[in-house]
């Protein structure tokens, strides 16, 4: 038994669907009212393969938020910048050891990679990279006792309110 992550039902069976590109725990009346297929058999259910072993990969933890991201407008920040030196873009990119189509390309609104942010921060010493800040947010009602769930928004997105 878990808890449904659309409606928030505790104590059901739920199967793995998936809705809206993402793998959510459903309950049948949640699978059924929104039309969804239940592929894996119910959580509670799964059998595990006791000649499985467990491999750890290692290197870099992509899923670890940083606590910057990359400035909006760092495109006009980096032709700002490349202007105070009195650079045009050939220079730029040859001070950088890089081809000029790719500043062109920066410059033109392109993110680039994060190694080339810290290139660019560095021969230009200006600050592409800012605090993160949160790019979605709903305001929700505390009427009810419970909180809002996945099925809510989900509902929400597609009854059109806002």
């Amino acid at each position: 038994m878990g808890t449904c992550e659309l409606c928030g039902a505790d104590k059901v069976s739920t199967y793995k669907t998936t809705t809206s590109g993402a793998r959510v725990d459903a309950c049948n009346r949640c699978i059924e009212r929104l039309g969804l297929t239940k592929p894996i058999p119910p959580v509670n259910q799964r059998i595990s393969n006791p000649k499985r072993t467990s491999v750890r990969i290692s290197g870099p933890n992509i899923m670890h938020k940083s606590d910057k991201e990359l400035a909006p407008d760092f495109h006009k920040r980096i032709k700002q910048a490349r202007g105070d030196k009195g650079w045009d873009q050939r220079e730029f990119a040859r001070r950088m050891n890089e081809r000029l189509n790719i500043v062109q390309r920066i410059e033109n609104g392109n993110r680039p990679t994060d190694a080339l942010i810290k290139k660019i921060e560095k021969v230009l010493d200006v600050e592409l990279l800012i605090e993160s800040t949160a790019s979605n947010s709903r305001q929700t009602s505390n009427q009810g006792s419970r909180n809002m769930t996945i099925g809510d928004a989900y509902e929400d997105l597609f009854s059109g309110r806002e």
